[in-house]
């Protein structure tokens, strides 16, 4: 990786999982530990991270609601968001994508899916924005 480290914030209510986060990835990015909700769009007022790791369940303003949130911003609605969640139903997998997300990482999480998945993003993003373009699929619906 050249030039500046890419940055990444991640939106965790557990201490232990921001703890857990920050040191998988703090070697390799410029990690942005936030607890809340209200937290992390107080941080992206003022910077525009490459990458967002985003809780499902949190207190006072779930993942969901803040992808939302972020999704209808024009400034941030590019930002690639993979969302963390304990659960393993397929419904909240499904959920998360048709929401927006990018990718989910079931916790606890494990550090060569993680780095895997957040390196894959963060290039595919590169790529889409060295082609100054969304990709055709970024114009269907899945289908």
């Amino acid at each position: 990786m050249s030039g500046t480290l890419k940055k990444i914030l991640v939106v965790d209510d557990n201490p232990s999982n921001l703890t857990v986060i920050n040191g998988i990835l703090s070697a390799l990015y410029k990690v942005y530990p936030v607890n809340s909700g209200d937290t992390a769009l107080k941080f992206l007022k003022k910077e525009h991270p490459d990458l967002i790791l985003l809780d499902i369940e949190m207190p006072e303003m779930s993942g969901d609601n803040l992808m939302q949130i972020i999704k209808s911003d024009p400034a941030l609605a590019d930002i690639p968001i993979i969302f963390l969640t304990a659960h393993s139903g397929i419904e909240i997998e499904a959920a998360a994508f048709k929401a927006g997300a990018a990718d989910y990482i079931r916790k606890p999480v494990n550090d060569v899916v993680m780095l895997a998945r957040v390196k894959m993003h963060l290039e595919l993003e590169a790529y889409r924005k060295s082609n100054g373009k969304a990709s055709e699929y970024d114009q269907t619906d899945g289908g």
